[in-house]
């Protein structure tokens, strides 16, 4: 090869290579430029923990605390004869602060004691359903209240005796009166459940008070 072939084969190669390195500069620039006005992207800050859902962090729903209670003897016919069938029923009281700050659920009848002549009596079971039914407000108790309510035992032996029609105006009727009066009044929610069954009854108690 001649001097003046080679020479012109080293300029052709220099030129190749300066225009690949003004290529690369070029492409790296264009690049930077690129970089620099894209949006910023999020990024997690070390020692700031992200939110998380999680269970424990939501208070257990409390549940409603069931009580049972009995009513008084309540005629299945009235006015009461020697025949008379006295129905005394079992429900339940249920407390739960959580949604009802001033009063209690109330169950239907859990079952019923009927009493007939001679002194035979007959549990039934009517529900295990431990459920609102309706809602009864609270009443504080006082003394004399208190007092009226422990006759229970008197006014039942009373009513179980009856075969008429009751004078209002004996002593014995007047307290039968009075503790069904204050019974009506803490329990008027369950009362209500069971009317269609005693109404005769319950509206004498209530005309005589």
């Amino acid at each position: 090869m001649s001097y003046k072939n080679a020479s012109s084969f080293a300029d052709t190669w220099k030129d190749i290579l300066q225009i690949i390195g003004v290529s690369v500069a070029l492409a790296i620039f264009l690049y930077g430029c690129s970089s620099a006005t894209s949006f910023p992207t999020a990024t997690i800050q070390p020692g700031i923990p992200l939110p998380t859902a999680s269970l424990e962090s939501v208070p257990p729903v409390p549940e409603t605390m069931w009580r049972k209670t009995e009513s008084p003897l309540f005629p299945a016919n009235w006015p009461p004869t020697s025949e008379t069938v006295w129905v005394r029923y079992t429900f339940a009281y249920g407390s739960n602060p959580a949604h009802l700050i001033d009063g209690n659920y109330v169950t239907n009848p859990l079952s019923k004691t009927e009493w007939r002549a001679g002194g035979i009596s007959t549990t039934i079971v009517l529900s295990n359903d431990m459920t609102q039914a309706a809602v009864q407000g609270v009443l504080a108790l006082d003394s004399q209240t208190r007092i009226i309510l422990e006759n229970e035992k008197q006014v039942s032996a009373y009513c179980l005796r009856m075969t008429e029609l009751p004078n209002p105006n004996m002593p014995e009727t007047k307290e039968m009166l009075v503790y069904y009066h204050v019974w009506f009044k803490y329990n008027g929610a369950f009362l209500d459940l069971i009317r269609n069954n005693h109404a005769g009854f319950i509206d004498w108690v209530v005309l005589n008070e």
